[in-house]
């Protein structure tokens, strides 16, 4: 018997085929409406001007929780998690969930990322649409995310929240695909986040600077300390997890210079109730590198390029490193920063690596690594 989907009779198969249809449509789209279509690096189209769009302020205060609600009038913004999670026998994991929006004109298109991952497997999945098709939606309060099956539900302003995500061929009923592949490629990832409170400010208050000299910046905040629990589906198999979440939120309307290649994101928690963060725009002339440490209490301490060592270590898997030296020398930390599974890699139009890694040192611990530009 041929399936059916639940929308109007219409096959998956045909599904499938509009949804194609739909996305080469939106590529095109991007062609034909940038001003010089990006050549080499697809990330120029963070650099790419626009005078339609509004840009970030130094004088605009951020405003909770108005600040996880779109903002429809800036070109581009994400909501992105990442978690490290373990299971009752101690087996480790790491994923991550990211909605993007872009503007193309008065367009407003959405992409979802997202990924499992142990210490040597790593599987992921992606889904894309508009609010206009029926398959996005999102609303401020109680916040949620919506976008074909996959799920942001919180019951306040964004935390507490219930996450659903995972492949398409696993229902949540339970329901497995007639895949000769299964359970191998086959997974999902249900999350309960705590509540946490407060939302760190990056940069001077939220506003983030992308540049030395010019006037290049995003807002942008963080929340590195949200308790999680919930099971996974992996390789067949249900187990509960527990962990340590990582929320990022950024938006803006050019978050790159033409001479911007591509950066390098850390996010290392410390200790149980201290998170860094270290971020590298990696330039053909000066690397810019700015960052922060939080504290659980609410404290943070804005870190600049002066006070921040970086360096990459072997290069392999598609030139990606495999390992960092960090110095934050005010603070006393010295890291070597290792990553745990080289598969960690996103190939969804733009390629980047995001994947947990350990670090020792002064410190030991886990954390994340996101590295783009370089492939």
């Amino acid at each position: 018997m041929k399936k059916v989907n639940k929308y109007n009779g219409i096959s998956s198969k045909k599904i499938l085929v509009i949804l194609f249809i739909v996305f080469f449509l939106f590529l095109l789209s991007i062609a034909l409406l940038s001003k010089e279509p990006p050549k080499g690096n697809p990330l120029m189209v963070l650099a790419e001007d626009y005078t339609q769009y509004e840009l970030p302020s130094e004088n605009q205060k951020i405003i909770f929780p108005q600040a996880h609600w779109p903002h429809r009038g800036f070109r581009h913004e994400w909501w992105y998690l990442t978690a490290n999670l373990s299971t009752e026998s101690g087996q480790r994991f790491a994923t991550q969930w990211t909605l993007f929006r872009t503007a193309i004109n008065d367009q407003h298109w959405y992409f979802a990322h997202a990924a499992l991952a142990d210490t040597t497997v790593h599987l992921a999945e992606f889904r894309d649409g508009r609010e206009e098709l029926g398959n996005v939606e999102l609303i401020n309060f109680p916040f949620t995310a919506l976008i074909d099956d996959w799920s942001w539900r919180s019951s306040a302003q964004l935390l507490p929240a219930q996450l659903t995500y995972g492949s398409a061929k696993y229902g949540l009923a339970g329901g497995m695909a007639d895949d000769p592949d299964f359970p191998l490629t086959n997974w999902q990832v249900n999350l309960f986040l705590a509540d946490a409170n407060p939302f760190y400010l990056q940069g001077v208050n939220g506003f983030s600077k992308k540049h030395p000299s010019k006037d290049i910046a995003s807002y942008y905040y963080s929340q590195p300390f949200i308790s999680v629990k919930g099971d996974i589906l992996w390789q067949g198999e249900r187990s509960s997890v527990t962990g340590t979440a990582w929320f990022d939120r950024e938006w803006g309307s050019k978050m790159l210079a033409p001479e911007q290649k591509g950066w390098d994101w850390f996010s290392l928690r410390l200790t149980k109730d201290r998170a860094l963060m270290i971020y590298r725009i990696r330039s053909e002339k000066n690397d810019f590198l700015y960052g922060s440490v939080m504290d659980s209490s609410g404290d943070i301490k804005i870190l600049a390029t002066k006070d921040i060592r970086l360096k990459s270590q072997a290069m392999v898997q598609g030139n990606y490193p495999q390992a960092f030296t960090l110095e934050v020398q005010p603070l006393g930390i010295n890291l070597m920063i290792k990553i745990v599974n080289d598969q960690q890699v996103m190939r969804f139009g733009i390629e980047y690596f995001e994947g947990m890694v350990t670090f020792s040192g002064s410190h030991k611990g886990e954390g994340f690594v996101e590295m783009t530009g370089y492939h």
